[in-house]
């Protein structure tokens, strides 16, 4: 599949980000932990999480530079792939 299949949607950017942000498994990114389940979903094909030890719910952009962003995930990866 080419790149910008990958990139064809904000759903498949999505799939595409939490694959390389998880690769090694998700983590919450207040106190490291891997005790991390499912939460919901939030916005196009993002997920959420809560972890077991300390509580704290948060999504696959959190503690990324695309966290606070208005620009959606689809055209940040669309810039990068530019640049």
């Amino acid at each position: 599949m080419d790149v910008l299949g990958l990139l064809s949607s904000e759903f498949a950017c999505s799939r595409l980000f939490r694959a390389v942000r998880w690769r090694d498994g998700v983590y919450c990114s207040k106190c490291g932990s891997c005790r991390v389940k499912g939460h919901g979903n939030y916005g196009q094909g993002l997920r959420r999480y809560l972890c077991k030890a300390c509580g704290r719910t948060f999504n696959d952009k959190t503690g990324t530079l695309f966290h606070y962003s208005r620009l959606s995930l689809r055209g940040w990866l669309i810039i990068m792939l530019l640049f």
